[in-house]
């Protein structure tokens, strides 16, 4: 691959430029709903912070405003195969049960924030995902688990996703 010349070989979808034409467009096609995720890496950049991101926090109070504003209903995924990078380095990913507060933080920013404007809410996309994936990439885009060399991944995926399910839980 030679940057430039392979890539970026075209022009993405920018969502994040080009949400309010996109909306419209959905309106016009006659949706009622619009189900997309909130990066937790918007919101906590490396997760483990204090204190939320206000822009990424007024990114998607923009962006649910523009949903509702062509009554479409925003449907949220809160964690849709991603995490703070952060968190699979220093903690190692959801194998460590420290995740569930940084979880549960993020979660209570963004339902405090957008209660008036979201309705529906999903904490984790495919849970069950964790015990279909075999390859070595595969459970660290669902669960940020970096795995030994040698290591018995059986039950370091069922505690993870057990972590995952006690975090969606808590209040």
């Amino acid at each position: 691959m030679v940057a430039g010349k392979n890539y970026p070989n075209h022009e993405a979808i920018d969502f994040y430029h080009r949400y309010p034409q996109d909306l419209a467009l959905f309106a016009e096609m006659g949706f009622k709903c619009f189900r997309t995720s909130i990066a937790w890496t918007r919101i906590f950049p490396q997760g483990d912070e204090l204190e939320p991101n206000e822009a990424g926090l007024q990114f998607y109070d923009d962006l649910f405003d523009e949903c509702l504003k062509h009554g479409i209903e925003p449907v949220i995924t809160l964690s849709h195969f991603e995490m703070p990078y952060h968190l699979v380095t220093e903690y190692g990913g959801w194998r460590n049960r420290k995740l569930i507060d940084f979880f549960v933080r993020f979660a209570r920013v963004v339902f405090t924030r957008y209660q008036n404007k979201v309705k529906y809410w999903m904490t984790f996309n495919e849970i069950n995902n964790q015990a279909n994936f075999h390859e070595d990439f595969a459970p660290f885009t669902n669960s940020g688990l970096k795995y030994l060399p040698d290591e018995d991944r059986e039950p370091v995926m069922y505690q993870a996703a057990h972590y995952e399910l006690v975090a969606s839980a808590r209040r």
